[in-house]
């Protein structure tokens, strides 16, 4: 092998650092786009029109929470609403039907890419992977609820939080503030 070819290569991959690693992109999702948001408006309103009477109860306990999401660090709150968004995805995987046009499909993907790239600033330089005492509790409430409540009462809670998750857990992370 020609030693050049070798410094070449080992150059090429200090000055690029790992090229398959893509940046964090947070101020995509400082605003909304009003067409992500009418797909969702629109899921969340055709299940408002079936919803039993105990899907706000369902939708109560799982967000138990007291203080807002906007009050956690930053790193916590990039660790809550991943996982937020990606029980989203598993609730919208496991109703997902196969036509691309419907509202569901449309919500999946939207959550599928954010949650992809609220993984890729998780392993992003600056950001804390190890949630905090603080965080701890809202994580362990989360999972308690999806332990014992019934996949239609998960279903439920996930589906009347969606504009909620969208405009304040995912708004206030990328804003990496508080939403005035």
């Amino acid at each position: 092998m020609d030693i050049r070819l070798v410094v070449f290569s080992i150059l090429l991959l200090a000055v690029t650092a790992n090229p398959l690693r893509r940046p964090c992109r947070m101020s995509r999702y400082k605003s909304v786009s009003s067409d992500d948001m009418t797909v969702i408006k629109e899921l969340q309103n055709e299940h408002e029109k079936n919803m039993s009477t105990d899907a706000i109860k369902c939708y109560r306990r799982m967000m138990r929470h007291k203080p807002s999401v906007c009050d956690l660090t930053p790193g916590d709150r990039l660790i809550f609403t991943l996982k937020r968004v990606s029980v989203t995805v598993d609730v919208l995987e496991n109703m997902s039907t196969s036509g691309a046009a419907d509202p569901g499909s449309q919500s999946l993907r939207i959550f599928l890419q954010l949650r992809d790239d609220l993984m890729i600033c998780k392993v992003s330089p600056g950001f804390n992977t190890i949630p905090s005492k603080q965080l701890k509790p809202w994580l362990h409430h989360l999972q308690h609820f999806m332990d014992e409540a019934s996949p239609q009462c998960l279903q439920d809670a996930v589906l009347l939080s969606l504009i909620s998750l969208m405009v304040e857990d995912v708004g206030c992370w990328a804003h990496g503030k508080k939403l005035q």
